[in-house]
């Protein structure tokens, strides 16, 4: 069974501007949320996986099933090697390339389900026209190959992602830490100076035992724990724009995705709150140091996806 999602979908008004920087520069929130199916799809018949960037201010978490939700007027396709989608299924360790785009995605990550057993020979889907996948070109999410997260001999060889934007320009990156704290994941993200600019890490441990109240283990929240952006020296939340769940801490979490996509076709998606500011803490109240600009939102668009690759894809692969 496949569900075909349009993804150009808008709100009755009128359709989207296109995610440009300026635009980036604007946006509170978002979800990110995978556009290809994973039922049935491992080892060799595994195909690129691609994103789409969907509005989540009128949206209530884990009460509504994301991917009905309107674009944005942003979209991403993965480059991987045949080989490297074939045979490097090692937690976070594939060498791979997220480019990101402004505009209306095109009709074909609607449709690219139909070709479920489909072995995907070429980098990107064979779906995406040339001109789709050159054109609008805003920011390129990419990584080598990599120790896998489940290593940490090597800490210089860990999972990362780093942005660039269309010209090559760097703009940060997200870096997987292993640290003596095993089984509290975190991830340090980078400025375009490679300066230390945030610290994403949950506020529990990773075995599921969850200490935040407001979740009561509402559609397997406790099992999807916040990565909470925090100040990378104090280890403090960082405020956000208040969502429509009430939320008011920078965060990066998935998301339940309603029962078809959870269990029959495997889509991932996640919420991403950015911060107001990189210095005004949740606790502290302190001066804000400077804005979250539109290059730090394009590196946590990158770190939501860093996290997926790190983690839940593999997940997804064993079983």
């Amino acid at each position: 069974m496949t569900v075909k999602h349009s993804y150009r979908r808008v709100n009755e008004t009128a359709a989207p501007e296109s995610m440009t920087m300026d635009r980036v520069a604007e946006i509170d929130e978002l979800v990110v949320a995978q556009t290809t199916q994973m039922c049935l799809r491992n080892g060799c018949c595994r195909p690129s996986i691609n994103w789409v960037l969907l509005d989540s201010s009128n949206y209530e978490l884990n009460l509504q099933n994301p991917f009905e939700l309107p674009n944005v007027g942003g979209w991403i396709h993965e480059e991987a090697t045949f080989f490297q989608r074939c045979l490097c299924h090692a937690p976070g360790c594939r060498e791979t390339k997220f480019v990101h785009h402004s505009g209306t995605p095109p009709e074909a990550l609607g449709s690219e389900d139909y070709h479920c057993c489909r072995i995907q020979s070429t980098p990107t889907s064979s779906f995406l026209a040339t001109d789709e996948l050159q054109s609008n070109i805003v920011a390129i999410h990419q990584k080598s190959n990599t120790c896998p997260t489940n290593c940490c001999c090597c800490p210089n060889f860990l999972p990362y992602l780093r942005t660039t934007d269309d010209e090559g320009r760097y703009l940060g990156e997200t870096k997987y830490v292993c640290d003596g704290c095993i089984f509290v994941p975190k991830f340090l993200v980078l400025d375009k100076h490679q300066d230390p600019k945030f610290l994403l890490r949950p506020d529990t441990c990773w075995g599921g035992v969850c200490v935040r109240p407001k979740c009561g283990g509402r559609q397997g929240k406790c099992c999807r724990l916040p990565f909470l952006i925090r100040d990378p020296v104090t280890k403090i939340p960082l405020a956000a724009t208040k969502t429509q769940d009430g939320e008011e801490v920078a965060q990066v979490t998935q998301l339940w995705s309603g029962l078809a996509n959870e269990v029959c076709f495997k889509r991932h998606a996640y919420h991403i709150a950015f911060p107001t500011s990189t210095g005004d803490s949740m606790s502290n109240g302190s001066a804000s140091l400077s804005s979250c600009s539109a290059e730090d939102k394009l590196v946590l668009i990158g770190s939501s996806i860093l996290i997926d690759v790190a983690f839940f894809e593999q997940d997804d692969n064993d079983k």
